[in-house]
């Protein structure tokens, strides 16, 4: 992310290699034109282009050193060595779980914590909203018969309260009714 911000840091890599020159062509212009804007960069290519300069004339500088017999002994053994058999390590199933388990959580510990908790927000959520969708469907299903004669009596009683009082009112008659009774006489009453 730094060097998306620095172009210093961005260019560094190819201010080296035009000093030791052997930049490709394709890029040594975009380089060219950082250096001609930039002072710190251009005294980087400065330093460089001393030290690969001596380095690519050593051989010029110093005369050749043969090695002395004990390196050249040492390094024939290392050759001899390198080309032997090698001995190859199976791994197991657990131990391959447990490298490939570094491998992937091991840098990014922290991540996966915050990833773990989300997913547990996201999983208690579900189920409380699931519970919550239950529970309001079962609020939103039909009244009862009860509850709708007692909604109405509720809305007579204030609508009467609302009423103007010194507005003319309708008078009902009332009938009353009673039951019958048991004995062979009948008589009602209607008032």
């Amino acid at each position: 992310m730094k060097r998306f911000f620095n172009q210093c840091a961005r260019h560094r890599p190819g201010i080296s290699l035009l000093a030791a020159g052997v930049l490709p062509e394709s890029e040594r212009n975009e380089i060219e034109k950082h250096l001609v804007a930039c002072v710190r960069c251009r005294e980087l290519y400065e330093e460089t282009k001393s030290v690969t300069w001596s380095l690519a004339n050593y051989a010029e500088n110093f005369p050749q050193l043969p090695p002395s017999q004990t390196a050249r002994t040492r390094w024939a053994n290392a050759v001899l060595a390198a080309g032997g058999p090698v001995t190859v390590f199976r791994l197991l199933p657990t131990a391959a779980f447990h490298d490939w388990w570094r491998e992937v959580f091991g840098p990014w510990r922290r991540v996966w914590a915050g990833l773990a908790v989300v997913w547990a927000v996201i999983l208690v959520g579900n189920f409380s909203l699931h519970d919550h969708a239950q529970a309001v469907a079962l609020k939103s299903s039909r009244p009862s018969q009860e509850i709708m004669a007692s909604f109405s009596d509720q809305q007579e009683i204030l609508a009467e309260l609302l009423a103007d009082r010194f507005a003319p009112r309708e008078v009902e008659s009332r009938k009353t009714f009673s039951p019958k009774p048991r004995t062979g006489r009948a008589e009602i009453l209607l008032v």
